[in-house]
């Protein structure tokens, strides 16, 4: 008799405890915590992170924790059941620099960083053989470089395959120097079998051509019989066709037959070439055209309202597509014509513009004037922390000048020098910016060019009094 009691109090207490705690089970399941503080259950958050390099050990406030569950499709981690509140977030990985943010946890939400990069502590240059770089430029591929190198009385322009890390063609060119127009490039042509190469002799500008096919070079300006031209452009619908600017004139010659040149536009200040069309500055209005690549056919008008930029030889025009146009004017403002989601206008944004870049999927605009980098979101974006159509945040000041502004292939970092060094900042203006060196250079030339097909870095440097081309890799590195 005894012994029955006992079971049925054992059993009751078992079924007590049940109830007890079952509640609890589901609402820890439902992802509610218990806060001692407050003597309550709340509703936790969580935090999502996607970090560059994969492999990470995670901290907050100090404590290393578990990373979580790990998503194989996209490598982000998800650590879940964190109380609302304030943290610091901290990332590390072996060989490279941490990364750290204050993070405001809320309930029910998760906090999501998709873009963390972590730079290396020290990253490997490779040195390519090149002994007096005067200038580079990367084909459109990203397979090989045109290099300016001095040599004697003038300069070669070098060929040179990255891959195979050595000179496929040398093109001299006696008494000739590498145009002092910051603005001139050597422009490959779309399948990089063709160059524009900008020299000078004398004080007078002069344009090559080089055919890296027949391994030919031969003066444009003897060709066409035209002395005063300039910012040469190559077509995208034909590989020997190209535009240039004359006398305020915009035309376009087929290099097979260069008698026939074709008037596109008259009284222009700039052009740009996008897709199959291409768009100019009108001198006499202030407003921006469209023309098919052809160069033939009626012009569309594309601004309604007149830009009121300063028009001059140095005003330029920057197209994404039709519907997002720039103009950085003669005394270096800048405009903005964009056709955007909720209305369309025209805007000036800043002075002393140096130079811009869109972003690759067209939602952002970096502009930069010589100690300052900002960026202007031309589309709403909604990846954390989501931003809105028609917002401009601060990126960077510094006291040296700035200059070689690139996006990184993940749109939320950029790439720039200040003074001889080579940095990364993110977007990302919760709590403090992340800004890291990730190479130095000695070489008063600070070209540095970004190519975020295989993630390299290409710059030049000098060693020993020789100015030579080097670049270092941003991928991930595999033991």
């Amino acid at each position: 008799m005894v012994n029955i009691k006992i079971k049925k109090i054992f059993f009751w207490i078992l079924v007590v405890i049940f109830l007890l705690i079952t509640p609890c089970i589901v609402y820890y399941a439902m992802g509610y915590r218990f806060s001692i503080e407050r003597g309550i259950f709340i509703y936790s958050g969580s935090i999502t992170l996607k970090p560059t390099p994969k492999e990470i050990e995670v901290f907050i406030d100090n404590k290393q924790v578990s990373t979580g569950i790990v998503n194989f499709l996209n490598y982000s981690y998800h650590m879940g059941s964190i109380l609302p509140g304030k943290y610091m977030l901290e990332v590390k990985s072996p060989g490279y620099l941490p990364w750290s943010k204050e993070v405001h946890v809320h309930s029910g939400i998760s906090t999501e960083f998709w873009n963390i990069f972590l730079a290396r502590e020290k990253y490997t240059k490779i040195q390519y053989p090149i002994k007096n770089a005067d200038n580079f430029f990367v084909s459109p591929d990203g397979k090989k470089i045109a290099v300016v190198e001095a040599s004697g009385n003038g300069v070669d322009v070098k060929i040179l395959d990255i891959k195979k890390e050595e000179i496929l063609y040398s093109f001299p060119f006696e008494n000739y120097k590498f145009s002092k127009n910051k603005k001139e490039n050597i422009e490959w042509s779309p399948k990089d079998g063709r160059l524009i190469v900008p020299l000078e002799k004398d004080g007078s500008e002069e344009y090559f051509i080089i055919n890296i096919g027949s391994e030919e070079s031969y003066s444009l300006n003897s060709k066409i019989n035209q002395q005063n031209i300039r910012k040469l452009r190559w077509s995208s619908d034909d590989r020997n066709t190209l535009f240039y600017i004359s006398k305020d004139k915009l035309f376009r010659v087929d290099l097979d037959n260069p008698e026939d040149i074709l008037e596109v536009a008259d009284k222009i200040a700039g052009y740009d070439l996008s897709g199959s069309n291409l768009y100019y500055f009108s001198k006499e209005n202030g407003i921006i055209y469209g023309k098919n690549i052809s160069g033939r056919g009626q012009a569309e008008q594309i601004t309604t309202e007149v830009v009121g930029a300063q028009a001059g030889d140095d005003l330029e025009l920057i197209v994404y597509d039709k519907d997002r146009i720039v103009v950085i004017s003669q005394d270096k403002k800048l405009y903005l014509y964009n056709h955007g989601e909720l209305n369309t206008e025209i805007k000036e944004l800043g002075s002393g513009v140096l130079g811009v870049h869109f972003s690759n999927d067209g939602k952002k605009l970096a502009f930069w004037n010589n100690n300052e980098i900002s960026v202007y979101f031309v589309r709403k974006w909604e990846t954390q922390p989501s931003r809105e159509e028609g917002q401009k945040i601060d990126i960077v000041r510094f006291s040296q000048a700035i200059g070689n502004v690139s996006w990184l292939k993940d749109y939320e970092h950029l790439i720039f020098t200040a003074g001889s060094q080579v940095k990364i900042v993110e977007l990302d203006n919760r709590s403090l910016k992340n800004i890291n060196d990730l190479v130095s250079f000695d070489c008063d030339k600070s070209k540095v060019n970004y190519i975020n097909r295989d993630d390299n870095i290409f710059f030049m440097d000098k060693a020993e009094d020789v100015s030579g081309l080097y670049s270092i890799s941003l991928i991930e590195e595999i033991e």
